[in-house]
């Protein structure tokens, strides 16, 4: 799986790197959390591994972002050089799911990796693919293939795109959409969800030729329906 990293420090991110690798996982390391968040905003990962001890953004600031763009679908373990019970605290109030406090291990770190991708994942794990005719999506892995190949969609996208998948043939309200996706409902004059939905479109090529049609229902929401491919 790929695991993204937020460590500044060469040696440490080595350490976390080759740890991730020699589990079987894919590594992307960002030095400062700027760069993390450009990332995240158009690629899935399935952790985030993040030293608080981190140049530019704070590292609080980055993971309040996180959980208000991302919600709860990526777990994050926090890494730091204090292990005292309010700084342990104050991490997960911020919305960690993990603490790993020093010093890091090589067996202690993978150990607690997989056993939080096992604890964060256990319905995507369950229900393997969501498949529907050309589409195929990893959720486990949350990519997006069409006819075989892989689409690169942002988080919102994939979220956005799997409910629709699910849902198929149904009449999806836009307050459903905006809750199920963004945890909140949006001001009328918003465009969020309606710009999301045409990158959707677009990416995915939901068109006739591909066996599906997604149409918008003026004031209401949006559907995707099946249809016989010309």
């Amino acid at each position: 799986m790929r695991v993204a990293v937020l460590e500044d420090n060469p040696a440490r991110a080595i350490l976390l790197e080759q740890t991730l690798r020699l589990s079987g996982h894919e590594a992307v390391r960002f030095r400062e959390g700027g760069a993390l968040m450009q990332a995240l905003r158009n690629e899935p990962y399935a952790l985030l591994l993040m030293a608080w001890e981190v140049p530019g953004i704070p590292a609080r600031d980055v993971l309040l972002w996180i959980r208000r763009t991302l919600g709860d679908a990526l777990p994050v373990m926090l890494l730091s050089q204090h292990n005292d019970d309010d700084h342990i605290a104050r991490c997960f109030a911020h919305g960690a799911d993990a603490f790993l406090p020093p010093p890091v291990r090589h067996a202690e770190l993978a150990a607690r990796v997989d056993a939080l991708l096992r604890r964060m994942a256990p319905v995507a794990q369950a229900c393997g693919d969501l498949e529907l005719g050309a589409y195929r999506f990893v959720l486990a892995e949350r990519r997006a293939f069409v006819n075989g190949r892989l689409v690169k969609l942002a988080p919102k996208e994939y979220e956005l795109a799997v409910l629709l998948f699910r849902h198929a043939g149904q009449l999806l309200l836009r307050q459903t959409i905006e809750e199920a996706v963004w945890h909140r409902s949006m001001p009328c004059a918003s465009r969020t969800v309606d710009s999301h939905l045409s990158r959707v479109r677009t990416k995915l090529a939901l068109e006739p030729r591909n066996g599906v049609r997604l149409s918008a229902v003026y004031a209401t929401g949006c559907r995707l329906d099946l249809v016989e491919q010309p």
